[in-house]
Formats: C-alpha cells, sequence, structure tokens
C-alpha cells in the first residue's frame, strides 16, 4: 500500500502495523548492521508476501486416477477430479491436453472457464475423465492442465487395463423340475432363459442336446424367440428361450439334463431336468 501523507512511499502491513520501510531503512543506519538487516527483511518479506497474495494457486483433488480394468471398445464410469483455484488471484486456465503412447485411449468433459474467462479465488470446477480403450492390455496417459499458476502445466497420470470383449453365458432357472406325470402322455412346457451377459456374441457350436439316465424321456419343444437347438449365435445382452417337456414311459423318478456347448467360458452349461412318471388309469 502507499503513505497518503507522502505519495510514492510504499508501506508494508506485518504482525497488524503498518511500516513505512523507507522511513525505517533511514532510521536504522544508526542501529548498525542487525538493525539494519532487521528491518530490511520486514520489508522484503511483506513485499513478497503481498506479491504471492495476488497469484493463483493450483489444487487438484487428486493427480492420479486407476481405471481398472475394462473392456475393450466400452465407456468407463467418469472420475471426477476437483480443481479449486487455492490462491487470491484470478486463475487463467488456456487448455486441457493428452499425451503419452495411449493418449487416445482417454477422453475428459469439463466445466472449467477456458481462457478468457478465469476462476475466481477460492473457486472450484470439475474435470470428468473416461477410459475407452481400444486396444487390449496395460495402458497409461496424463492430462495436462495449462494455466497460469505456478507449476504450470498441472498433470493428472491416467492408467487403466483394457480387456478382450467375452461372451457370458447364464441360464435362468438351471433346473427344470415338472409335476408327476402318467405314464404314456406328455407334460406342458417349461422355459429355461439363456442370455448372452456379454459383450460378445455368444456362439452355440453344435445343436443343444438332451442326455442323462432318461433323456429318451424328456424332449425339446421349439418356442416362440427360442435359442437356435441346431447352432447359431445370440448377440450380447440378448436372450432365448429353451423348450423341455416331460414324456415318461414309465413310472418312476426321471432325470436328465440339457446340454448347450459355446464359446463362453464354463462351457458346456447344462439345465437340470427331474419328474416323476405314475402308472396311467385304466
Amino acid at each position: 500500500m502507499t503513505d497518503s501523507r507522502h505519495p510514492g512511499r510504499r508501506l508494508v502491513s506485518q504482525f497488524g502495523v503498518d511500516f513505512d520501510c523507507e522511513a525505517i531503512l533511514v532510521v536504522t543506519r544508526m542501529l548498525g548492521v542487525i538493525g539494519k538487516l532487521a528491518a530490511t527483511g520486514i520489508c522484503l518479506f511483506g513485499f513478497a508476501a503481498a506479491a504471492r497474495s495476488s497469484e493463483p494457486i493450483v489444487l487438484l483433488s487428486t493427480n492420479r486416477i486407476n481405471f481398472g480394468p475394462q473392456i475393450q471398445g466400452t465407456n468407463s464410469t467418469p472420475q471426477p477430479v476437483v480443481l479449486t483455484n487455492n490462491g487470491d488471484g484470478e486463475l487463467t486456465i488456456t487448455s486441457f491436453t493428452f499425451s503419452g503412447q495411449n493418449s487416445n485411449e482417454f477422453r475428459q468433459t469439463d466445466n472449467c472457464p477456458i481462457s478468457p474467462l478465469t476462476l475466481a479465488a477460492g473457486a472450484s470446477c470439475t474435470i470428468q475423465v473416461q477410459f475407452r480403450p481400444r486396444s487390449i492390455g496395460s495402458l497409461t496417459a496424463s492430462l495436462a492442465i495449462a494455466d497460469n499458476a505456478s507449476g504450470s502445466p498441472h498433470s493428472i497420470s491416467l492408467t487403466g487395463s483394457a480387456t478382450a470383449p467375452a461372451a457370458v453365458a447364464v441360464l435362468t432357472p438351471e433346473t427344470l423340475a415338472f409335476e408327476n406325470q402318467p405314464a404314456g402322455s406328455s407334460s406342458g412346457v417349461l422355459v429355461a432363459t439363456l442370455t448372452n451377459a456379454g459383450s460378445a456374441l455368444l456362439n452355440i457350436s453344435s445343436p443343444i442336446q438332451i442326455s442323462g439316465p432318461s433323456a429318451a424321456e424328456f424332449h425339446l419343444q421349439r418356442i416362440v424367440n427360442g435359442c437356435p437347438y441346431d447352432s447359431g449365435q445370440i448377440p450380447p445382452r440378448e436372450k432365448c428361450g429353451i423348450g423341455v417337456v416331460f414324456a415318461p414311459t414309465t413310472a418312476g423318478s426321471k432325470s436328465a439334463q440339457v446340454v448347450i456347448e459355446d464359446d463362453a467360458g464354463g462351457s458346456p452349461h447344462s439345465i437340470a431336468l427331474s419328474g416323476t412318471g405314475v402308472a396311467g388309469r385304466d
């Protein structure tokens, strides 16, 4: 600040007191070297603090994001990074730039003001970073924020692991239990649903079959929206039905299973079948 009584003179406020540096330096010439050094230190420290107080300071909520495993060609959940202007001056952000070997595997959006707009002292904005891998393996990059604060550009380190798309076969239910059925007659159709819960085509590689001790007493039944019983494909997130009827030829407890061979993990997949044949009425 300046002294209104003596224009051109600068005052420094320290410890709740306003010091006239020019007057202090004149007086302390008579106090020897120690006094002069003390007064000079107060003035220089005060001027430096005043200069610093008007600068912006960038504070990031994190400077590292690890996205973990992500299926190739899919988007991760956005990860937020909060940028705060922790200084007393206005922050001018000029750009956000990805760099590194895998810079094209990441993307960002933000609500930060870009030059010529500024981020006020004490204000914050949020950067959302996503991982969308195009290739497979461990991928790294960095996001640089260019601004007018000390330490620019400010960087966020990014890592992620990309896995190949895969089919996932899910059967619901995994067991079809039929009510008692007179020997020599057929039951109604019970249906199990095969869902491809993965991100790649599910390939049924051979005809769906029934095997087991009583395989001859259970039969596949074609239904609306049924699975390809001979062979075929189920797209990601799609499902189809497998219909089965119980036709016991004799009385007694019967069991078998539907067997599905495909290219999903855990193949072959099976549906347990059970039922009881009872003596027919005369």
